[in-house]
């Protein structure tokens, strides 16, 4: 099935290049569009498009012009049998490459090391409820939390790299972010906790949306930082982004320590999140390259 476009919005600055050309820091393929959650916030709902074969995806690799962040998403990625092959092709080119995940097949620890034997270090993954079920069940349709911190410890004790996601929905996950603290600082994880509102692409809740001043001020507050100078701190890869800031949990130390990423999802003017980004691609269906955001509102239904 093809996807269907929506009417595009005014000053909306789509275009694809090669993947030669490509000169976006990260670039995400989806590499399938199966998924085995049905959560209440998905940008990509999309269910029965065919996988993208992966002859075309080690091309599409290989034809990539400068060393990239490629973060292989979907749908849930790890549903693919050949994902090892993809993190084994992506580190031979010298590439970065990195999962999005729900975490529930990384509950299985040799599943996790066939991951981390193919040359994977980073995973994204989401816990919008932490340890708690009942959010779970709110934001993403099953009781999952002890899925989820069995995918954690996994992780953790193979020493990857973790990023933690989690929306924020007014009324139902304002206390996660103090649980996820504690948690990642129990387990002595190394990596970013992220942060981000409700995203109006795909499937989405429709509630009272925090903006991004209300998220950095709960943040804050949970963190005990200074709002107005955790603001200021909006590098991320060497790009100034007005959308995000990036902080660390303890300003003493250097290293070693969590990071807190928060980043507005709302649509602006532009009707999509982070009109004309330098920094995020995406693959499009003709293994081209698009701007994330405007890729992902040119198609979907």
């Amino acid at each position: 099935m093809e996807l269907e476009k929506v009417k595009e919005p005014a000053n909306f600055n789509y275009y694809e290049v090669e993947p030669e050309d490509s000169q976006f820091y990260t670039i995400g393929v989806d590499v399938t569009h199966r998924c085995n959650m049905e959560c209440a916030n998905c940008y990509s709902p999309i269910r029965d498009l065919p996988d993208v074969p992966l002859s075309d995806l080690l091309t599409f690799f290989k034809r990539l012009g400068k060393r990239t962040e490629v973060r292989l998403t979907g749908g849930e990625p790890t549903l693919r049998k050949d994902l090892p092959e993809m993190i084994f092709a992506l580190k031979e080119l010298g590439h970065r490459v990195a999962i999005m995940t729900n975490g529930l097949k990384l509950s299985d620890l040799e599943y996790c090391k066939t991951l981390k034997a193919a040359g994977l270090k980073f995973v994204c993954m989401s816990m919008n409820g932490a340890n708690d079920d009942s959010v779970y069940e709110k934001m993403d349709g099953r009781k999952c939390a002890d899925l989820k911190m069995k995918a954690l410890e996994n992780l953790v004790s193979l020493g990857f790299f973790i990023n933690i996601n989690c929306i924020l929905v007014r009324g139902v996950n304002s206390h996660v972010p103090q649980l996820l603290a504690t948690i990642l600082e129990k387990l002595n994880v190394n990596g970013v906790l992220r942060f981000r509102n409700i995203g109006m692409l795909g499937r989405y809740m429709k509630t009272q949306n925090y903006n991004f001043e209300e998220m950095v001020h709960l943040l804050a507050q949970v963190f005990k930082k200074d709002p107005k100078k955790i603001v200021q701190m909006n590098q991320v890869n060497g790009f100034e982004e007005d959308h995000n800031i990036l902080f660390p949990i303890h300003d003493h130390k250097k290293f070693g320590t969590i990071w807190v990423k928060v980043t507005d999802w709302r649509p602006g003017s532009d009707a999509i999140p982070d009109p004309n980004s330098k920094r995020r691609g995406r693959m499009t269906k003709d293994l081209k390259v698009a701007p994330f955001f405007e890729h992902a509102k040119l198609n979907h239904y």
